[in-house]
């Protein structure tokens, strides 16, 4: 079976853009979120009811569990990071998904998978999940309206592949 460990950002992002289904979907397996991650999403959040009644619906139909150990330390690395990286080291998970840079690059010397939300929103294309122009459109509005940050490079490398590639 395919353990799936879900890092905060990814779950904000995709919910925002209300796509939470697409973790399932294109990573297939167990979804696992831990409870201090479930604690940063749903914290109060005022005006994103919408955000937090998606991410507490998603929520229902995943293994939240609680993890308070840590195996890895970093001062530039979250509380909640570093206990969702210490899940998914100790318990052998085949993906993670975060946004997180650092965390995403221990994970993978640590030998699991990774995948942020744009790269699940190219999979999802790729995967024929949702069209090129559909996934182009979500990645440019958490860019937009959202405030994902990228450098302009993997922009365009994501526009290459979605519009000039898969749109033909």
């Amino acid at each position: 079976m395919i353990t799936v460990v879900c890092d905060a950002s990814p779950l904000i992002f995709l919910a925002k853009l209300d796509r939470l289904e697409l973790i399932a979907a294109v990573l297939g397996g167990e979804v696992v979120v831990l409870q201090c991650v479930v604690d940063e999403v749903l914290s109060p959040a005022g005006e994103f009811h919408a955000e937090q009644q998606r991410l507490r619906e998603f929520l229902e139909g995943v293994q939240v569990v609680a993890c308070t150990a840590t195996i890895h330390r970093s001062d530039r690395l979250s509380v909640s990071d570093t206990r969702t990286l210490s899940y998914a080291v100790r318990h052998c998970a085949d993906w993670l998904v975060a946004n997180e840079r650092l965390l995403r690059r221990i994970a993978a010397h640590e030998g699991i998978a990774t995948i942020g939300t744009l790269g699940l929103l190219v999979s999802a294309a790729r995967q024929g999940l949702l069209t090129h122009l559909e996934a182009m459109t979500a990645v440019d509005e958490a860019i937009s309206f959202h405030h994902r940050r990228i450098s302009i490079t993997l922009y365009r490398e994501i526009q290459s592949e979605l519009l000039q590639q898969g749109g033909r």
